[in-house]
């Protein structure tokens, strides 16, 4: 498995390759580099990218602005703690929200039975507002030590496949366009 961690790294074609995987807060193979506190994060997510000059773009959210655009994500491991960073992250990605109401992203998040009403509450705000949809999981028996298994139970539900004929038809149109600019 092919695992990208480091900015310079993140570039689209990345999500092109089988067996990546991208972890966009660095990796404890390089904690320098490693994205913890606030100032990490407002450095990491800082408001100049597609500038035409990479050594001022910031690939990282030119990065997310891709893959949002075009890939369906499912985030894992985030704890309630850290859902404002999501939709820090999530907002500065966006560029131009779909006219369709259909959740092309999602968020495994384990909640307690007594946090019904909070649940509730996320749900419609993430698809509201991110276009996030929640899935949510029973944390009282287990709590996160079930994670791997719920994580089992979401791929043979939902088993990985060829990208959707729209995510094609959108990768499809891009490269039209692309080669109308070609002199």
């Amino acid at each position: 498995m092919r695992r990208i961690y480091a900015v310079n790294d993140f570039l689209p074609v990345v999500l092109t390759q089988h067996n990546s995987v991208v972890h966009l807060h660095g990796s404890v193979d390089n904690p320098a580099d490693m994205v913890l506190t606030t100032y990490d994060y407002i450095k990491h997510y800082a408001n100049d990218h597609n500038t035409g000059n990479p050594s001022t773009e910031n690939r990282v959210l030119t990065f997310l602005e891709h893959l949002f655009e075009h890939y369906t994500v499912l985030f894992v491991g985030y704890g309630l703690e850290e859902l404002e960073i999501l939709e820090y992250v999530i907002l500065k990605a966006r560029k131009l929200r779909t006219t369709s109401n259909e959740a092309r992203h999602f968020l495994l998040q384990g909640f307690f039975s007594h946090e019904t009403t909070l649940l509730r509450s996320m749900e419609a705000y993430y698809l509201r507002e991110c276009g996030i949809q929640l899935i949510p999981f029973l944390r009282d028996q287990r709590n996160w030590d079930q994670l791997l298994e719920v994580l089992d139970d979401f791929a043979r539900q939902m088993p990985a496949s060829a990208p959707l004929i729209l995510e094609r038809m959108e990768m499809l149109e891009a490269l039209a366009r692309e080669m109308e600019q070609l002199p």
